[in-house]
């Protein structure tokens, strides 16, 4: 049976947020597309590949982990996605995907813009 729209961010994001509460990014890599792209309003430059962005969470999940910082997550409704992941209060990603079903695009931004 194929996941709607829906069904299919919630899996995801539900991926996400196991990445970073076990540190473990190679959890969300079978979902990407190899040319994912990611943006966040505190990362300066869009990363445009899988690996690119596998790098970059592999960095952040261990600086979380050296710090000791836990975040609570929430998969939460949007008014302009489906579904979002909700970091804390702050902040949260919202995601999109190609027509292969891969993650194409993720999106770390603040929660007017879900």
């Amino acid at each position: 049976m194929n996941k709607n729209p829906s069904e299919k961010q919630e899996e995801f994001l539900q991926k996400l947020a196991e990445a970073h509460q076990t540190y473990n990014p190679s959890i969300v890599q079978p979902y990407l597309a190899e040319d994912v792209h990611y943006a966040s309003l505190w990362v300066f430059q869009e990363l445009k590949s899988k690996q690119e962005y596998l790098d970059y969470l592999s960095g952040k999940l261990n600086a979380m982990k050296n710090s000791g910082k836990q975040f609570d997550f929430r998969i939460v409704d949007g008014s302009h996605h489906a579904k979002a992941l909700l970091v804390g209060t702050e902040c949260g990603f919202v995601v999109d995907f190609n027509d292969d079903g891969k993650v194409c695009m993720i999106n770390m931004t603040a929660p007017e813009f879900f």
